[in-house]
């Protein structure tokens, strides 16, 4: 394989492996609404709830730090940490 193309090859590899990575944010909870399974923090952003966390315990105004990974334009909670 030439220079190029494993230039080319590297680029690739690159791009897919960082399209993969999750954004991060931090905020207090404005609102959780466990009919649409999101939460809302002050940042203005929505989260999509996945259906392994549990959220009982989260109550708005708490500060929290999120970790999403963005699926089909929404952003799908991948960790939350209650921050102190």
């Amino acid at each position: 394989m030439n220079f190029i193309a494993r230039m080319t090859a590297l680029a690739l590899s690159a791009m897919i492996a960082t399209s993969a990575i999750a954004g991060e944010s931090e905020g207090h909870i404005v609102n959780i609404d466990n009919e649409n399974a999101t939460i809302s923090l002050s940042d203005g952003q929505t989260y999509l709830i996945p259906v392994d966390f549990y959220v009982d315990d989260l109550q708005p105004g708490m500060k929290v730090r999120v970790v999403f990974d963005e699926e089909g334009g929404q952003k799908v909670l991948a960790d939350l940490q209650i921050e102190e």
